[in-house]
């Protein structure tokens, strides 16, 4: 259903906005890591009792979903959208600040909460405003998250090295998330929530989608973060690779899957939904299976990564427009899916180290192909229900 009420203008000022903010939280969120050493130092820890501070983080982010839908329809998205940025500004601030673990903790937290929702409320807005082209343009959003990902390593690497201060980039990213607030709460769009008679048999379909693309959203996020947190020692122990080559793998992987959402962007102005999603899931299976066949291998093993973190690109933000487009851009069903999905990051990760650690990285190579097919299986079972289809016939604002 076309907004109307908006004009092409305020849309695209809306999606230069939105994308501002994911490339802020991008920052903000992957600057954390490098800064961990001292963090440690900070609060007179051992380091590895921060691993407390992702769990910390995954959790918030998971419990905002759960007010998310419902401050979306009382307020609207742009407010959510804005309170997420000045909490997870604060967040990040409060931990790079704080001198006990209870405060870094608390700071993680709070950071956690401010991202699920910006992660609700700016992909809804962004779906609800461009619902015809919605997998194109929440490809585009969340390529920004993808560069944001990349510059914050990159700007604590340099500060870090010159300064001794690598937190600078998760300043750098809160900072921009607070001076952005009051330019989202003034000049962002905020859509209607549409009005539209449901036939009897539409609530069925929207709730079993909404259920088959949670699980398949919380296998893939598993995946993904289980993958990429373990890929250096994967390709260490796997391929006799020096960790600073390892690392780059990594940072490759990051930048393949970047890219795989600048190509969704662009197919996404062509294909419908429910064909980008499709080609994405075979896309990891290929991927999937080159790391099993190659296992041991060097080169292949590399060309695996690269074609996973590709294929891996378009999957969120496309199973996010689907989501919208058939729940006729429902707050509440668009939170439930991300309180299901991002519970992957708390599970497959630690299944994924317990297999590399336990039977080698043949074994974390087999757990990506069972997540691959698992998600193809799901990616079907969505088709069965007939769903996906009726999806594409609602309309909204063009990209251009």
């Amino acid at each position: 259903m076309e907004q109307m009420n908006i004009s092409r203008r305020a849309a695209r000022r809306t999606l230069a906005l939105v994308c501002a903010v994911f490339l802020a939280a991008g920052v903000a969120l992957s600057g954390v890591g490098p800064a961990l050493p001292l963090l440690a130092l900070q609060i007179e820890q051992d380091i590895a009792v921060l691993g407390a501070l992702f769990t910390a983080i995954s959790l918030g982010i998971i419990l905002t979903q759960f007010g998310a839908g419902w401050a979306s329809t009382r307020f609207g998205q742009r407010l959510v959208l804005a309170a997420g940025m000045l909490l997870m500004g604060s967040g990040g601030v409060g931990v790079t600040f704080g001198r006990n673990l209870a405060t870094v903790l608390a700071g993680a937290l709070l950071l956690g909460i401010g991202f699920g929702g910006i992660l609700a409320a700016g992909n809804l807005l962004i779906g609800q405003l461009f619902s015809s082209r919605s997998a194109a343009a929440l490809n585009g959003v969340n390529v920004f998250f993808g560069v944001g990902s990349m510059l914050g390593p990159a700007i604590a690497g340099l500060t870090g090295a010159r300064l001794g201060m690598p937190q600078i980039a998760v300043w750098v990213g809160a900072g921009l998330l607070l001076v952005l607030v009051p330019i989202v709460v003034n000049f962002a769009a905020q859509p209607a929530t549409p009005i539209i008679k449901q036939q009897a048999n539409d609530q069925p379909q929207q709730r079993d989608t909404a259920w088959i693309l949670a699980v398949l959203l919380l296998i893939y996020i598993g995946t993904e973060v289980g993958f990429s947190g373990w890929l250096t020692v994967y390709m260490i122990t796997g391929s006799s690779m020096a960790p600073a080559s390892a690392a780059l793998i990594l940072s490759g992987f990051w930048l393949a899957l970047t890219l795989g959402r600048v190509l969704g962007t662009a197919l996404g102005m062509r294909l419908t939904s429910a064909q980008l999603l499709m080609i994405s899931l075979l896309g990891i299976l290929i991927g999937a299976l080159l790391l099993v066949l190659g296992s041991g291998d060097r080169a292949i093993s590399i060309i695996g990564v690269l074609w996973l973190g590709l294929s891996c690109g378009p999957v969120f933000p496309t199973a996010l427009a689907i989501v919208a487009t058939t729940a006729r851009n429902s707050a509440a069903t668009t939170s439930f899916v991300l309180a299901i999905g991002n519970g992957g990051g708390l599970i497959v990760p630690a299944l994924m180290g317990f297999l590399l650690a336990s039977y080698g990285p043949s074994a974390a190579a087999g757990l990506v192909l069972v997540a691959a097919l698992t998600m193809l299986a799901l990616f079907a079972a969505m088709l069965w229900s007939g769903a996906a289809t009726r999806a594409e016939r609602i309309g909204g604002l063009p990209l251009s």
